[in-house]
């Protein structure tokens, strides 16, 4: 690692951006040993593994075609993986836990205090709002009632004229009418008799 820290200090001292593990302040050894081994070391020797194999599948083809007989084919065999295992497992020992944070906790304690937020809004403006039934606030429908109610309990009074005046009958009337004298008289009393008291008979 050494190599990459000594690269580090000079990009450093350049004002350059540090490459990666190439800061010797916050670049975890043990951690970017494994990473390096599985994501560098292992697949460029597999793939090294893969090439041999094939050269030397060629050259067996060609040795079995000449001796007119066919030999059985070894794949090579690959002593690096017994090493590379025995070095990850001591550089993991090495690494030490990292503790995160409880997520789903923190969102469930998250959406409780959402909902109960969001519970105290509708109950206050529930009680700002007027209750509503059949389409109409309770408020204004007492508020009518109570109208109603003032209104059924104004008296209208209507004060009959004290006196009726009646006018002579014309003849022609009496003709019309078929007016008895009798009747005349009849239509006269009820008249004044009706007089001073504010009633009509």
């Amino acid at each position: 690692m050494e190599e990459f820290f000594v690269q580090g200090d000079k990009e450093t001292a350049l004002s350059l951006a540090n490459s990666p593990l190439c800061n010797r302040d916050n670049t975890l050894i043990p951690e970017s040993q494994v990473g390096f081994i599985d994501f560098i070391i292992t697949p460029s020797m597999n793939l090294l593994g893969d090439m041999l194999d094939a050269l030397l599948l060629v050259q067996h083809e060609e040795a079995s075609a000449t001796a007119n007989k066919k030999v059985p084919f070894t794949k090579v065999r690959r002593p690096w993986e017994p090493r590379l295992n025995e070095n990850k497992n001591r550089w993991k020992a090495l690494v030490k836990p990292v503790i995160t944070p409880d997520i789903d906790n923190a969102l469930t304690e998250g959406d409780e205090a959402a909902e109960e937020g969001e519970k105290e809004e509708k109950e206050g403006s529930t009680s700002s709002t007027p209750a509503i039934e059949n389409g109409a606030p309770l408020e204004l429908e007492e508020e009518a009632e109570d109208d109603a109610e003032e209104d059924a309990e104004v008296s209208i009074s209507i004060t009959a004229p004290t006196s009726i005046s009646v006018e002579p009958v014309s003849e022609e009337s009496k003709s019309k009418f078929d007016l008895s004298e009798e009747k005349l008289e009849q239509l006269e009393s009820h008249t004044k008799g009706g007089e001073g008291n504010g009633e009509v008979k």
